[in-house]
């Protein structure tokens, strides 16, 4: 199942393309946490991701950035106060978009659900060296996924574990825990990911690699887009 066929949007940009005069877009909650950045490159990455989220629902929607309602929600806390899932009130339409955001160097890649049978979605880009350091098997890895990186050319490990990361992150994200559930329980080596919660039933789910190139993406970036429905919504 393509990304398409879900009903999903994905955008690509450069951070430093977008225009941060547009900050007057987001609500209070984004720039207050915008606000807690002490470095203001990460500051000023922040703010740029929000608004290219926004211009990327807008562009879909035909609602203007600014009139988009930002509706986070972190399981964690309980709360959203500008963290958490993404979702988002347009005055188009009824009911919630969801929407995922990652950030990797000078690139943000965001994804919009219009299929509002989607409960979840989750996108992650990292380089392709991202995950290439001591530890990382037995830090983020499951065994199965432990076995298939030892089947691995040594050229293409560091490759092959950037891959594993961003599909973990991608469904992470989608599931709404992000790493607050540790990644090494979750595998994700084939299209529907396993050792989530019960709540999450793995045949509910969908997780697929992106083509950089599809993307504009520079060619040695690896990234992944997971989403989940309810079983009860499904189509027949």
């Amino acid at each position: 199942m393509t990304p398409a066929d879900q009903g999903l949007s994905l955008a690509a940009v450069r951070l430093s393309s977008v225009d941060l005069g547009l900050s007057h877009v987001l609500d209070e909650a984004e720039l207050a946490r915008a606000s807690t950045f002490r470095s203001p490159a990460l500051r000023d990455a922040f703010l740029a991701g929000r608004i290219a989220l926004r211009l990327h629902i807008s562009a879909l929607t035909g609602d203007s950035p600014g009139s988009l309602e930002a509706d986070y929600f972190c399981p964690t806390c309980r709360s959203g106060r500008g963290h958490g899932i993404p979702r988002y009130r347009l005055p188009s339409q009824s009911g919630l978009l969801r929407a995922s955001l990652s950030r990797s160097g000078s690139w943000c890649l965001s994804a919009a659900a219009l299929d509002r049978r989607s409960a979840g979605i989750g996108v992650d880009i990292e380089n392709g060296s991202a995950a290439d350091f001591d530890g990382f098997p037995s830090l983020v890895l499951t065994e199965n996924e432990r076995g298939q990186l030892q089947r691995v050319p040594p050229a293409l490990k560091a490759r092959f574990q950037t891959r594993l990361w961003v599909r973990k992150e991608a469904v992470l994200k989608a599931l709404g825990t992000g790493l607050a559930k540790a990644p090494s329980l979750v595998d994700v080596s084939g299209s529907t990911p396993s050792g989530l919660p019960r709540t999450s039933e793995p045949a509910l789910w969908s997780l697929e690699d992106i083509s950089p190139a599809s993307l504009g993406l520079p060619e040695d970036f690896a990234a992944s887009i997971a989403t989940w429905q309810p079983r009860d919504v499904l189509p027949d």
